[in-house]
C-alpha cells in the first residue's frame, strides 16, 4: 500500500512532488513517511478543537470496513471534496491508497458537483453539500453511485428529497475518535432506516445516561463513551435523540436542544439554533437563535403551535451569524459564549 492513483494517473514515493494539490499532498507524504502515526485534528463542533494521534494500522482498518460495507472495487473513482485537514478527507484519501480507488480532487466547495461532468462511483459529502447538490445539480448527484453523508444531521426536508432518488445513500455516525464512521444508515431505498447498523467488528452499548458507548478494537484501542444520547433497539441499531452536552436544565426540567429544533424545520425561514443562558431563577434558559436582522420575529402564538409549554424559549435572540465549524454543523459552544455577551 504505498502508491495511489490520482485523477487516473498513479503516485507512490518517488512522485508525490508531482500532486498539485498541496493538501493532499503533505497528507500523502506523511500517509507514506516511516511514521506508524498521523496527527489529526477534531472539528470543535462542541468545544475547543483538540490534537488526536492516530495509528495508521487503524485508519487501514477503518478503510477496509468501509470499502467492504459498500461493496468498493479496485479501480472504483471516489471524489475527494472535503478539505483533506480533517479525519472525513483524510480517510477518502486513505480509503483509495488501501482500495485501489482512482481519487478524484473536486472542488471542496458548496457546491461540489457544479463543475463536475466525470463518472463518480463513491462519494463522501456533508450534509449542506448535498443539499446544494440535490438543489441544483440533482441529475449529477444523482448519478453518482454511492453517497455516505456525515459531519451533521440530515434535515427531515432534505431526507425526504434524497429518499426518491436512485442511487444509494447513507448516513454516517462517527467522530474523529472512531477515524471516521462506525455505523451507517440507509436514507433511500427498500432498506431505508432512521436507525444506524453498526458496522462489523464494532459493538455498541448505552451507558447509566443513556449515552451510546463504541467498543471497535480494530479501530479504537479502549471502549469510547460518547455523549450522544441514543435510543437503541434490541440488535444494538440506534438513533440518536441529541448531545449531552446540548441538554438544557431550566427549572428542573432536561431540554435536548436537537429534538426542539427539529420541531421547528420549515417554520422558520433563517437559520436559526436553540442554546442556553445563565438564570438566577431556572439555573439555565432556553433562547431562540436566529440569523439575520431583527424584523422577522417569529410570533408566540406560531410558536405555540409546535412547541410544548416548557419548550418555548424564554427570548429570542437576533445574530448576524450563527457560529460554525468548516463541516457546517453549529459550534454550540461558541454560540453561547456568543449570547453570554448580549
Amino acid at each position: 500500500m504505498d502508491e495511489i492513483v490520482i485523477n487516473g494517473t498513479k503516485y507512490t514515493r518517488e512522485n508525490l512532488s508531482e500532486i498539485g494539490n498541496p493538501e493532499v499532498r503533505e497528507f500523502l507524504e506523511e500517509w507514506f513517511s516511516d511514521s506508524d502515526t498521523v496527527n489529526l485534528h477534531t472539528s470543535g463542533s462542541t468545544g475547543t478543537p483538540k490534537l488526536i494521534v492516530a495509528e495508521k494500522s487503524r485508519m487501514v482498518a477503518s478503510a477496509r470496513m468501509t470499502i467492504e460495507y459498500l461493496g468498493l472495487k479496485r479501480g472504483d473513482s471516489a471524489l475527494l471534496c472535503m478539505p483533506v485537514r480533517y479525519i472525513a478527507g483524510k480517510m477518502m484519501v486513505v480509503r483509495a491508497v488501501v482500495g485501489g480507488l482512482d481519487l478524484l480532487l473536486g472542488d471542496v466547495s458548496g457546491n461540489p458537483l457544479e463543475n463536475e461532468d466525470r463518472h463518480i462511483d463513491f462519494a463522501a459529502m456533508v450534509p449542506l453539500q448535498v443539499y446544494n447538490s440535490v438543489q441544483k445539480e440533482k441529475d449529477r448527484f444523482e448519478n453518482m453511485g454511492k453517497v455516505i453523508i456525515g459531519g451533521g444531521a440530515i434535515d427531515k426536508g432534505l431526507e425526504e428529497s434524497l429518499s426518491r432518488l436512485s442511487n444509494e445513500i447513507y448516513a454516517t455516525y462517527g467522530m474523529t475518535e472512531t477515524l471516521s464512521h462506525i455505523a451507517m444508515r440507509r436514507v433511500n431505498g427498500e432498506c431505508r432506516s432512521e436507525y444506524f447498523s453498526p458496522m462489523k467488528c464494532v459493538e455498541t452499548g448505552v451507558s447509566s445516561e443513556g449515552c451510546l458507548s463504541i467498543y471497535a478494537p480494530n479501530i479504537c484501542a479502549e471502549r469510547l463513551q460518547t455523549n450522544d444520547i441514543v435510543e437503541m433497539n434490541p440488535d444494538c441499531t440506534f438513533r440518536i435523540l441529541g448531545r449531552k452536552d446540548n441538554v438544557v436544565c431550566s427549572g428542573g426540567i432536561k431540554l435536548q436542544i436537537e429534538q426542539i429544533e427539529g420541531k421547528l424545520e420549515g417554520v422558520i425561514a433563517q437559520n436559526y439554533a436553540f442554546s442556553s443562558q445563565k438564570d438566577e431563577r431556572l439555573g439555565e434558559r432556553l433562547v431562540l437563535v436566529i440569523e439575520g436582522a431583527e424584523g422577522t420575529e417569529i410570533t408566540h402564538e406560531t410558536l405555540a403551535k409546535h412547541l410544548s409549554k416548557y419548550e418555548m424559549p424564554k427570548s429570542v435572540i437576533h445574530v448576524s451569524e450563527i457560529p460554525r465549524t468548516e463541516s457546517g454543523k453549529i459550534a454550540r459552544a461558541r454560540l453561547r459564549e456568543l449570547i453570554a455577551k448580549m
